[in-house]
């Protein structure tokens, strides 16, 4: 692809000379993700030090003001939704309650239960902030036109979710529950199969489409039709783009299997 290089561009040019045995494709994507990463996180952290702000600050005061009113949430699920320990959501809200943008509340019914919750000088802060945090972020993704976002869009969450999901599960109409292709190459590699990106079957429902056509637990699922299969999405993409029945391309351990399989029942 054409365009302006970029410093990701050396990195690969140097690999390319003193190893290129190794294949740095990946290297494209992760360590532009990376850097990328840390240019943004100083541009918006600008913007949040003018109102004397973390980006973590801001994190608990949208969390709140996204869930509604009262605009408040028990600790625990809070510290949830932020992806924290007890520990670090407790500095975290410590540091808010001292500013007195937050406010601790025991539960009526349950002393053990503890609420936090924007107070006015929170609400009032959001308010100040969001729109200007809005306008960076938009100045910050000016490059892209709205379809070239879009499209980034897409792939980005398409790439999160075969991360953050822990199973894809098929059940209707194949039958089966399985791992995504970065944790299933993870277990393969352990037990020193070969590396192949695709979907790990963890369960078999009895008596399915799957079943029938003699899908094991443990296979590894890395076609349909010929369409590869990495994710949840091009699985989905592959069975819909099947007639009545499809052919799944297999793993069973490193040994090919093709298996025809109903797809409409």
């Amino acid at each position: 692809m054409g365009g302006e290089r970029d410093s990701v561009d050396e990195i690969i040019d140097g690999w390319k000379v003193e190893r290129p045995d190794l294949d740095v494709r990946p290297v494209g994507i992760v360590t532009r993700i990376g850097r990328l990463r840390a240019r943004l996180d100083t541009e918006l952290a600008a913007v949040f030090d003018r109102y004397d702000l973390t980006p973590a600050d801001f994190e608990v005061i949208v969390t709140l003001r996204r869930c509604g009113e009262p605009f408040r949430l028990p600790q625990a699920r809070l510290m949830t939704r932020l992806g924290l320990t007890s520990g670090t959501v407790s500095v975290r809200i410590d540091r808010l309650v001292n500013k007195g943008i937050v406010a601790r509340e025991r539960d009526e019914r349950d002393a053990r239960v503890t609420f936090i919750g924007l107070t006015e000088q929170g609400h009032r802060l959001f308010e100040d902030v969001a729109p200007v945090h809005l306008r960076n972020e938009d100045r910050l993704l000016s490059a892209l036109d709205d379809g070239e976002r879009d499209q980034l869009a897409g792939l980005l969450r398409r790439l999160l979710t075969s991360l953050e999901r822990d199973t894809v599960d098929v059940a209707r109409p194949l039958g089966l529950l399985l791992e995504p292709a970065p944790l299933a190459r993870a277990r393969r590699a352990a037990v020193g199969l070969s590396d192949v990106a695709g979907l790990l079957v963890l369960e078999v429902s009895p008596g399915t489409a799957a079943a029938l056509a003699g899908v094991a637990g443990g296979d590894l699922l890395v076609a349909v039709d010929d369409r590869p299969t990495r994710d949840g999405a091009s699985l989905h993409a592959a069975l819909a783009a099947a007639r009545a029945t499809a052919t799944l391309r297999l793993l069973r351990g490193d040994r090919e299997v093709a298996l025809t399989i109903a797809t409409d029942r």
